[in-house]
């Protein structure tokens, strides 16, 4: 059994040294040999008839590398699950480790070093106390009269005549505000006057804003959350493991530029995860298929018919099955998901101030906020 030390180098960096005696690593890497003898092609001998010393002599050095890696992997996955290590990553192998030592024909103890980022204890922000706004755009008269011209607009019919010069497009009246253009525009709806129309105009033009504006309060959620958690990162251990952890090596360069970032994205991760833990938030498998049925009603927005009447239809299930075998967009679906049911969660935690705001404000509002990312 492998021999394990610990040590403490660094804000939650430890140091994890693996040793592993000959009786660790010595019998599988024999039994590998073996396996060797009786699967290798080597012309002049009968397959599973190669002589296990000739074996040894071609791959031995690589299988016995492999069989004393794996011994102590096996040693440290083992100790972490044991002592329950909650590590950012992977272990990073220390520049002490030289596997040149390994040598099949004079077996002995070896030891490999590693360090590793603990993942911290912190307590989340209070959302009771946030300072979060619940703007309320106010909906104007001209703006009203502004959606209504461009609605008459869009359903006005362009005329052709036909004159010495050929065919000429003669300009369009506008949509006449009448019963026949309310029911058009607001099928369904009983609106029988302009005013009624207004009224329905308005509302629709609120939701907007309204729409805009939660999604707003979800900003100032998160900003809340990720200004006010104090977290403490290993930054010395996360910066070499951007460096040298990744498919691709960075400069340190490049890693000072996109610590910042990484940062932060790893911050709204650990707090996403204790919020989800600390809320028993579950995403189930009917959540993502209902959540396929949305994208699909959404691509079909533009298609007219009851909506309803279509998701009922045999193809749809079909879509929906395919999607679900698509194992990106469970991925994809699984944490969107799971992020509007966190904030939807931390909605119910806060105690918004109710603010009157102009539409210009609020874009300005919302580009400064852009412009700041």
């Amino acid at each position: 059994m492998a021999t394990i030390t610990r040590e403490n180098i660094g804000l939650l960096n430890d140091k994890i040294v693996v040793k592993v005696a000959k009786d660790d690593y010595l019998p599988s890497f024999e039994k590998a040999i073996k396996s060797y003898s009786k699967q290798a092609n080597i012309p002049g001998f009968r397959k599973g008839m190669v002589p296990a010393g000739m074996v040894k002599k071609m791959y031995g050095t690589s299988v016995f590398a492999d069989e004393v890696i794996k011994s102590v992997e096996k040693g440290l996955t083992d100790y972490m699950t044991s002592e329950k290590l909650d590590i950012f990553a992977q272990p990073l192998p220390l520049p002490e480790n030289d596997n040149g030592k390994l040598d099949m024909n004079n077996p002995s103890e070896y030891s490999f070093a590693f360090e590793v980022g603990l993942k911290p204890e912190f307590d989340l922000a209070d959302l009771g106390t946030a300072a979060i706004s619940r703007y309320k755009v106010t909906v104007t008269d001209s703006m009203v009269d502004e959606a209504i011209e461009n609605i008459r607009g869009g359903n006005k019919k362009a005329e052709t005549t036909e004159d010495e010069e050929g065919a000429e497009e003669k300009p369009a009246e506008k949509a006449a505000l009448n019963e026949a253009f309310f029911q058009q525009v607001f099928p369904g709806k009983e609106i029988t006057n302009e005013e009624d129309f207004r009224k329905e105009v308005k509302a629709q033009i609120q939701t907007q804003w309204d729409s805009q504006a939660h999604n707003q309060i979800f900003d100032q959620i998160y900003h809340s959350l990720l200004e006010n958690t104090r977290i403490d990162f290993p930054q010395d251990f996360l910066k070499r493991w951007m460096q040298n952890g990744g498919e691709q090596p960075k400069t340190q360069e490049e890693v000072e530029k996109e610590f910042p970032t990484f940062v932060n994205q790893l911050k709204w991760t650990l707090i996403t995860d204790k919020l989800v833990r600390a809320n028993n938030i579950e995403v189930k498998p009917e959540d993502i298929s209902n959540f396929a049925k949305q994208q699909l009603f959404g691509y079909m927005g533009g298609m007219g018919g009851n909506m309803e009447d279509m998701l009922q239809q045999p193809w749809v299930k079909e879509y929906v099955d395919k999607m679900m075998k698509d194992r990106k967009f469970v991925e994809d679906s699984y944490h969107r998901i799971q992020t509007d049911k966190v904030f939807e969660w931390a909605e119910t935690q806060i105690k918004p101030v109710e603010k009157e705001i102009t539409s210009e404000e609020f874009t300005k509002m919302q580009e400064e906020h852009q412009h700041q990312h």
